[in-house]
């Protein structure tokens, strides 16, 4: 076995031509940096468990960032997953100093619009708490607000951490694309085990803030040294519109992700008291492999899909595609039955102890089971779009996600009457696996024409 893995290993080496490019600019930076975040991950949540349990505290802390998320999907994520990576790829492989002035000013506008949604958001947010948070006490919505106003603020650092991230992906700078997560979850373990003690609950948030800036910091520190120097520049040219052009679509499908996430926060509120946690427990859970092996593939593949497909060279994209889509549902099939099978056992040790006890366990060991079943299916998810984002094609992906969005909802409607929180996990999958069954077909009929 040892051998064999060895092998393995020597045989990725010898495809990335050197040790350092292995480390640096493949996909295996990103898988790697992707499992040090998720072990941080796992000891925040550690933290978060033994410290809070599944209670009120923690529900209100996991729903202020419902919001804030929404944000940032609907102003900054839009643009860079579906335009800006092939359009700077273009730009750059003329002037690299063009590129950087494209991204400085996609940066300009967002972060402007950005902004000033935040202030009236901030302003308006207790007349949405009833709405979002229905099943949450008057001091649990009190501390929501609060939360959520601080939280506000992390959208604007990650505008720039996404966007500088957008440079680095375009670079095949992976390691320090990967390693701000890395940062981030170090800031919110500071925040949960020193400024908690200090601020109470806000300090919760003030440490994810912190790590909002760290996580910034690193691409910064990258970007700078690719040429990349901010300046606001509103200057309106071609490729500032084919990039409003090309995020529009997309637009509607984060929002509703947003919504969708929204909506499950808002159905396990109205549910007994933990139910927040268990799901956002879980869901971390379950999101590790989804990162680990589909986003990162699919990040790692969108830079040379764009290129392949600016080249026109359309059957070398379709290999590229059928291979990643192959080894992506089968690796993370194979993994996602193996955490159903120690779920409990898994969430036991990681989580158990202090205020998380035996019946927060099994409920979380539960629902973690459950919501395997959409481990696959998502993380191919995220190939197939990006394969339509690369063929500048994001109204597509884009409407049959947001049927997918729909189709949850309405059904995990439904299902919360019968099953109560696994409703969340079960719609999800059943959403989920129509939606890449579709974006497949629409993906081939692509690369035909």
């Amino acid at each position: 076995m040892k051998t064999i893995m060895i092998q393995k290993f020597l045989k990725k080496i010898k495809e990335a031509g050197s040790v350092k490019n292995l480390i640096l600019h493949t996909s295996f930076a990103l898988m790697a940096t992707s499992g040090v975040s998720y072990m941080l991950g796992l000891v925040r949540d550690k933290i978060f468990a033994n410290k809070f349990g599944a209670g009120a505290d923690l529900d209100v802390y996991n729903a202020s960032f419902t919001i804030p998320d929404l944000f940032l999907s609907v102003f900054a994520t839009a643009a860079l997953s579906a335009a800006f990576v092939p359009i700077f790829v273009k730009i750059r492989e003329g002037s690299n100093e063009r590129a950087m002035g494209y991204a400085a000013k996609v940066l300009s506008f967002i972060l402007v619009a950005l902004f000033c949604a935040i202030v009236v958001y901030a302003l308006a947010v207790p007349f949405f708490a009833d709405l979002l948070v229905p099943g949450f006490s008057a001091e649990q919505k009190a501390q929501y607000i609060l939360l959520v106003r601080l939280m506000l603020l992390s959208p604007l650092f990650f505008t720039v951490s996404n966007t500088i991230g957008g440079i680095l992906i375009s670079t095949k700078d992976f390691l320090w694309y990967g390693l701000s997560p890395v940062f981030y979850n170090i800031g919110i373990i500071f925040g949960a085990t020193v400024l908690v003690e200090i601020f109470g609950l806000p300090g919760l948030v003030l440490g994810t803030l912190t790590g909002g800036i760290l996580h910034m910091g690193v691409r910064l520190a990258t970007a700078r040294k690719r040429g990349f120097r901010f300046r606001f520049d509103f200057g309106v040219d071609e490729n500032l519109k084919q990039t409003v052009k090309l995020m529009l679509p997309a637009i509607l499908p984060l929002a509703l992700w947003q919504v969708l996430l929204n909506w499950f926060v808002r159905l396990a509120s109205q549910l007994p008291e933990g139910s927040v946690t268990v799901y956002n427990f879980s869901r971390n859970f379950q999101s590790a492999l989804v990162s680990l092996v589909g986003i990162s593939i699919a990040l790692a593949a969108f830079s040379e899909l764009s290129t392949l497909a600016a080249e026109g060279r359309i059957a070398e994209f379709r290999a590229v595609v059928k291979k990643k889509a192959i080894f992506v549902f089968g690796f993370t099939a194979l993994a996602a039955v193996a955490l159903a099978v120690v779920a409990k056992l898994m969430i036991s040790v990681l989580l158990g102890g202090g205020e998380f006890g035996a019946e927060a366990v099994n409920l979380t060991a539960l629902m973690l089971a459950v919501y395997c079943i959409s481990i696959p299916f998502e993380s191919l998810m995220y190939l197939l779009a990006k394969a339509h984002y690369a063929l500048k094609n994001t109204l597509r992906p884009s409407l049959i996600y947001a049927g997918a969005i729909m189709v949850i909802i309405g059904l995990s409607a439904v299902l919360v009457n019968y099953i109560g929180i696994f409703a969340i996990p079960v719609s999800f999958a059943v959403g989920l696996a129509g939606q890449i069954v579709v974006l497949g077909f629409s993906l081939r009929k692509l690369m035909k024409n």
